[in-house]
């Protein structure tokens, strides 16, 4: 399927941990969204701009970059495209200004898929197009 040309929204979830990103990916799946999935920053940032995204959902401990990091890039390259900082914290960690929102692993699923869908309404629907 080419994803650029894919009426559903699609979201990419970057999580070096692939238990965590199989279920991500299952649950955001099931609810309609389009799902593309990196284990790193620079695997992330790749998809990212070679391909239509509407929300980006990233980890805060990447193996070769912070998660914060890579979302303060993702918003230069377009600040019109929603990013969620996810974390096995229950703190806010620092830093983490350029993310949209902040959740922890620990959230419900239905509050999970409420907050990506939140953000994904307040989206104008020109800036789904491909970030390159």
């Amino acid at each position: 399927m080419n994803v650029s040309s894919s009426p559903r929204q699609v979201v990419l979830c970057i999580d070096d941990d692939s238990e965590q990103l199989k279920l991500r990916t299952m649950i955001l799946s099931n609810a309609g969204y389009t799902v593309l999935t990196a284990t790193n920053a620079a695997a992330g940032l790749h998809l990212f701009m070679h391909n239509r995204v509407d929300l980006v959902i990233s980890d805060h401990v990447l193996p070769d970059a912070p998660g914060a990091d890579l979302l303060g890039e993702m918003k230069r390259a377009n600040p019109k495209i929603p990013v969620v900082l996810l974390s096995g914290f229950s703190e806010t960690p620092a830093g983490i200004e350029p993310a949209d929102m902040f959740l922890t692993k620990g959230i419900a699923v239905p509050d999970f898929l409420a907050a990506i869908a939140k953000l994904l309404s307040r989206r104008p629907k020109s800036a789904s197009s491909v970030n390159s």
